[in-house]
């Protein structure tokens, strides 16, 4: 398993500069060999490789002595990998039908993080030692790698006004799924973050709507700031700091709900939701609602954060050996938990009442009972039914 753990880094006023330089040469050799990959095929219908590109640049380090002084493993990962990752990334949403979404030429404020693989840097005692230029840079460490095991890389990312060091940990391979005991259906919403099976609530805390009158005004302020002036460098500033206090927020109180569950059971099912899709502007408004309620639900689902609540919880369950199941949504909120007829609900009813069974309960909770009890894909680490063989992703 490969995990991250993260860094503070405190730096001069020298080093952070040199930092910048490397990254904006580094910026720049993504937007060359781009326009190489785009023009080869423009004008010969020729499709570059990384390998060609990656003899390229032994021709213009002989020749660069700027490139020349750089880690070259750094800059092959930095600069040469990404653009043939996001080429292959390209061809594969074209071959899926997805939208293709063509790479990108990065602009200055687009382009913020240093790769390394095992040389080019080096450990000694609290100091990270970057091999670059003509003297080392010398980086201080704020904190300790908390995790246990062998570094397999490094990325140095500059997050607003800070540097970051990200250190890829190999920390094992991951224990044998056990057999749940107590295992758990969660359905995720808005009015509460996550309903159990059993009745348990997770209120949702609500980030962005507590901070959207600042982030309001700072976009007013932004907007009206001339472009290129220092006076909109520092309320474009503003703007991003309140943004990544409530992503900070965000992500601590997912990691923290995640560890509580995984203390509380040893098993999960969740429903498989297509957020993406939910997201899109271009489909039609739900049922009962208007335009402006349909844009305050998809930003309220942006701010509940899903996706990362599944994904830090799969990789919590794989570390522990849990099994986590994703479960077809269709009929979920809208069948009865008891005797499984079908009560059609809108999106503003939210009490479930069977007339079948006579069943009356929260509709998240008769959902999440839904979950617990329904069939998952082997999307997610999961056990078999039999307990004879361990199945991972």
């Amino acid at each position: 398993m490969i995990r991250t753990s993260k860094v503070k880094l405190g730096r001069s006023y020298r080093q952070e500069a040199f930092l910048l330089s490397v990254l904006e040469s580094c910026r720049q050799l993504y937007n060359a060999a781009l326009q190489q990959r785009v023009e080869a095929y423009r004008k010969q219908k020729r499709q570059i490789s990384w390998y060609d590109q990656c003899k390229d640049l032994t021709e213009l380090r002989a020749d660069d002595t700027e490139f020349r002084l750089l880690p070259v493993e750094m800059v092959r990962l930095t600069a040469l990998k990404r653009v043939d990752i996001a080429y292959s990334g390209f061809f594969r949403r074209v071959k899926k039908g997805e939208k293709p979404g063509f790479p990108r030429f990065k602009g200055k404020y687009r382009f913020d993080t240093l790769v390394f693989g095992l040389a080019g840097w080096k450990i000694e005692g609290k100091k990270l030692i970057i091999k670059a230029g003509p003297t080392p840079i010398v980086l201080n460490m704020r904190n300790k790698i908390h995790r246990p095991g062998e570094i397999t890389g490094l990325w140095i990312v500059k997050r607003q006004d800070r540097w970051w060091a990200d250190f890829q940990i190999d920390v094992g391979p991951a224990p044998a799924v056990k057999a749940p005991r107590n295992e758990v259906g969660i359905d995720v919403g808005l009015k509460t973050f996550a309903k159990m099976s059993d009745g348990q609530v997770i209120e949702n805390p609500h980030f962005l709507r507590k901070v959207l009158p600042q982030i309001k005004e700072a976009q007013r302020d932004l907007s009206s700031k001339k472009k290129g002036s220092n006076n909109r460098k520092k309320a474009k500033y503003d703007l991003a700091r309140i943004n990544a206090k409530v992503a900070n927020k965000r992500r601590d109180f997912i990691f923290q709900t995640v560890a509580a569950l995984a203390k509380e059971y040893d098993g999960f099912k969740v429903e498989k939701l297509n957020i993406v899709g939910m997201l899109d502007s271009t489909r039609p408004a739900p049922e009962g609602m208007n335009k402006q309620a349909t844009r305050s639900m998809r930003r309220n689902i942006m701010d509940a954060s899903w996706g990362m609540f599944i994904v830090r919880l799969k990789d919590k369950a794989e570390e522990a050996g849990f099994p986590v199941g994703l479960v077809n949504p269709k009929g979920t909120k809208q069948n009865c938990s008891d005797c499984g007829t079908l009560v059609r609900k809108a999106l503003n009813v939210r009490i479930h009442e069977c007339p079948v069974c006579g069943l009356v309960m929260d509709r998240d909770e008769n959902a999440s009972r839904n979950i617990l009890q329904s069939p998952s894909d082997l999307g997610c680490r999961s056990v078999p039914k039999d307990m004879g063989t361990e199945v991972t992703s």
